[in-house]
This record gives C-alpha cells, sequence and structure tokens, in this order.
C-alpha cells in the first residue's frame, strides 16, 4: 500500500481541500474589491493544511501525546470544512460577479472541474500495485477511486454552477443551496468512517458502479455525502452576506456561535464524521472564525492573496513531499515519526515555503512556454496583405 496518514484525523482535514476559483471564460465586469476575510481564510488554510499533514507525518508518539497537540489533533478536524466552506464562498462570489448566465456559466467552470479531478485522481494514482490494479483487484481500484476533497469540491463546484445559472433571485438561490446542504448530511448519517473495512462482497466490482459507491461514501475519506454540504452552506454564505461588512460580520458570529452552542453538548468529539450534529457544530465554529477574520485589515489581508490563490498548487506538491507519491517515499517514511514538536513544525514551514516557491515558478514556466508559442504561431502565420482576398 501506499505511504499515507498514519490516522484518521490527517485524512479528515483539507486535503487540498482548498481551491483556487478561476473566473469563468468570457467578459467580465470592472474587478469589484477583493474579500480580506475570504483571502485571510484561504491563506490561514494553506497553512494549517500543510502543518498538519506535515505534524502527522513526523511528530513522534511521546510528543503526539502531548495533552497540548491532543486538543490541537481535535481541532485539526476543521480544516477540511473550512477549506470546503471557502471554496463554496468563493465560487458563488465569483459567478456572482462575472456577467456569464445561463449555460455559459457551468461551461465557464468545466475546465476548472476537470481539472481538480485529474489532480485528485492522479495523486492516488497506486504505482504500488499496478499488477492488482490491472488485474481487477477491488481493494487498488477503491484506492484509485476513492474521493478526496479535490473531488468533492470538483462536483460541487459543477452543481453549484449549474444552480447559479438559473434566473432565480438571491433569496431563491439561497433556500437552493440551503436545501442541497440539509440533503447532503441526511444522505451522509450512514457514511463509514475513513478506513473502515466494508463486510466481504459489499463493495462493487471495478467499473462505474464502484465509482458511484465511492463518491457517495463506501471507502471515501471525503465523499460527496456530507462533505458537500460545507461547500453548499459556504454558498449560502456567499449569497447572504457578501463582504461580510459592518453589522453582517456579526450577524455571521451570531448564527455561529447558536449553532455552536446548539450542539456542543452533544459530544461532537466522539460523533462520526457524517453524523449531522457534528457538521452543524463545525459550521458553527467556522462562522465564529470568518467573522473574526472580517476584521482582518484589507491591506494585510492582500498580502496574504497570493498564498490563498496558490492553494491548490500548494497542496498538489506538498501531499507527494509528505506522504510520497506512487512508489515515491515522502518525509513520512524518510524521516518517520520520530521528531520534536518544533523540529517538525520548522520542516512543516520549510515544507510550506518550498510547495508555495516551486507552484510559483512552474506558473512562470507555464505563462512563458504559452507566450513562446502564441509568438511562435504568429510568425508562422501567413501574411496577408492589405486589400488582399
Amino acid at each position: 500500500m501506499p505511504p499515507s496518514p498514519s490516522n484518521v484525523a490527517a485524512r479528515l482535514d483539507a486535503q487540498a481541500a482548498v481551491v483556487d476559483v478561476a473566473p469563468a471564460n468570457g467578459p467580465a465586469r470592472p474587478r469589484a474589491p477583493r474579500i480580506a476575510a475570504l483571502d485571510a481564510a484561504r491563506a490561514l488554510g494553506v497553512l494549517a493544511m500543510v502543518v498538519g499533514h506535515t505534524l502527522d507525518a513526523l511528530l513522534a508518539p511521546e510528543v503526539r501525546a502531548a495533552p497540548a497537540v491532543e486538543t490541537y489533533w481535535k481541532a485539526r478536524g476543521l480544516t477540511a470544512p473550512l477549506f470546503l466552506m471557502v471554496s463554496g464562498w468563493a465560487v458563488t462570489v465569483a459567478i456572482s460577479r462575472g456577467r456569464a448566465t445561463g449555460l455559459a456559466v457551468p461551461r465557464g467552470r468545466l475546465p476548472r472541474v476537470l481539472l481538480l479531478l485529474v489532480i485528485g485522481y492522479a495523486l492516488r494514482w497506486p504505482g504500488w500495485g499496478l499488477d492488482a490494479l490491472l488485474a481487477g483487484d477491488r481493494t487498488v481500484w477503491s484506492h484509485l477511486l476513492a474521493f478526496d476533497a479535490l473531488h468533492t469540491i470538483a462536483i460541487s463546484l459543477l452543481t453549484a454552477a449549474c444552480l447559479l445559472a438559473l434566473p432565480w433571485s438571491r433569496r431563491e438561490r439561497a433556500i437552493a443551496f440551503l436545501l442541497l446542504a440539509v440533503l447532503a448530511m441526511a444522505a451522509g448519517v450512514q457514511a463509514p468512517l475513513p478506513g473502515t473495512v466494508p463486510p466481504p462482497g459489499t463493495v462493487p466490482a471495478p467499473g462505474p458502479l464502484l465509482a458511484l459507491w465511492q463518491a457517495a461514501g463506501g471507502t471515501s475519506p471525503f465523499p460527496l455525502f456530507p462533505w458537500s454540504a460545507y461547500f453548499f452552506s459556504g454558498a449560502v454564505l456567499a449569497l447572504l452576506v457578501g463582504d461580510g461588512g459592518g453589522r453582517r460580520a456579526a450577524a455571521v458570529a451570531a448564527v455561529g456561535a447558536a449553532f455552536v452552542l446548539a450542539t456542543a453538548w452533544t459530544g461532537v468529539g466522539a460523533l462520526p464524521p457524517g453524523d449531522p450534529r457534528l457538521v452543524v457544530f463545525r459550521i458553527g465554529v467556522i462562522l465564529v472564525l470568518l467573522a473574526a477574520l472580517f476584521l482582518v485589515p484589507a491591506k494585510a489581508a492582500g498580502r496574504l492573496a497570493p498564498l490563498g490563490r496558490a492553494s491548490l498548487g500548494v497542496y498538489a506538491i506538498h501531499v507527494p513531499i509528505v506522504y510520497g507519491w506512487s512508489t515515491f517515499p515522502g518525509l513520512g517514511l524518510r524521516i518517520g515519526p520520530a521528531l520534536s514538536f518544533h523540529a517538525a513544525f520548522g520542516i512543516a514551514l520549510l515544507v510550506l515555503a518550498t510547495s508555495f516557491v516551486l507552484h510559483r515558478a512552474i506558473g512562470a514556466v507555464r505563462r512563458g512556454a504559452a507566450a513562446a508559442m502564441r509568438e511562435a504561431v504568429r510568425r508562422l502565420a501567413p501574411r496577408v496583405e492589405p486589400g488582399a482576398r
């Protein structure tokens, strides 16, 4: 089996879960002011994601058992819901600010959806079990087709784009997204814990049915149900709050606090990921956090924006570095769980910096190659004299 997170908590944080939302194709309105809280939330999510994965892979067992680290581990479960909610918020704001309407909305988002799915499945490529994969082994195929955060964001993004393409009012769209979130929570009630071995004979044969089984639950760490509920909750937030300025931030904090108070007494720390009470509790905590981030000055948030926009690239680069990919061993195998907190945290910051720099370098190379190709096409194109047919 491939190098993988050593416990369920690692699978429950943001595996990419954040996604930088590219604007849809077509003419756009004048650039609207950036939402400072959104930029700050994305950057915070990227930091939490990389640090959480690195600590999980490198902390020594005795350090992991320390009370402070155990408390952090419980809070770490909020990372993926944060990214999913922020993604839904960002997608909805971006589409609302664009000029695309009707079918042009999902058509403009389709390239991003496909990119997320390609990266998601590529990161799960089982190079360690190619023979079993070609032989149709259900365990290996289940690993390849399992849904992670990128997959769930991709399908949720496409669903949101289709809904936002409808000629509905803002209130009608908010109600529709709220219903989708409730349905996702209801469908996720029976979702098994990540890593749970299903009963013999319940796993479909490799093929489309297995892919659907994994998308809906199966053995996926981030199936559509209930995880898409966070994305759709972010869409509701975007439609009702917008940039969250003024009294709206206080309203967000009040709603979040109400969600927390209504569910905290139920013992959410011991509930499975698919329990609606845990989902509502996490949404409440994130709403309180976002309300606090509305207080971040726009200038400071603007400096964090490049890190937030690089979330997809940072995720795709840092996961192989930390956990490995295919047959390539990552830090989890090269170093192992043997470091102190300070040493592991220092390596986490180094992994974050390295991933960000590589992301920017890859982007610069891609832009340079595209510019060179356009220039080559321009030079090779036949010149047409003025007035010639």
